[in-house]
C-alpha cells in the first residue's frame, strides 16, 4: 500500500465551468501572494499549490517560474 494521498483539488464556486484555466491561474497567483505576505512556512499558503499543481500543466508552471525570476511575469502578486 502505498503511502501517497491522491487528491484533486476542491470544488472552487467562483470557477463553477470545467475550463480550469482560470483556476489554475488564480491558484498560482495566490499561493504566491500568500508566500509574499505571509512568509514561506506559513503552511497554509500549501493549499493554493498542491491546487495549482494538480490544475495546471507543468509547462505553465515553469514558463510563469520564469517569467517571475525575470521580472516580466503579467500577473500581480
Amino acid at each position: 500500500m502505498s503511502a501517497y494521498k491522491l487528491e484533486t483539488a476542491p470544488f472552487d464556486p467562483r470557477f463553477p465551468n470545467q475550463n480550469v484555466t482560470r483556476y489554475c491561474y488564480q491558484s498560482y497567483i495566490d499561493f504566491h501572494r500568500c508566500q509574499k505576505k505571509r512568509g514561506e512556512d506559513f503552511a497554509p499558503c500549501n493549499y493554493f499549490q498542491k491546487v495549482y499543481k494538480s490544475m495546471c500543466p507543468n509547462a505553465w508552471v515553469e514558463k510563469w517560474d520564469d517569467q517571475r525570476e525575470s521580472g516580466t511575469f503579467p500577473g500581480r502578486i
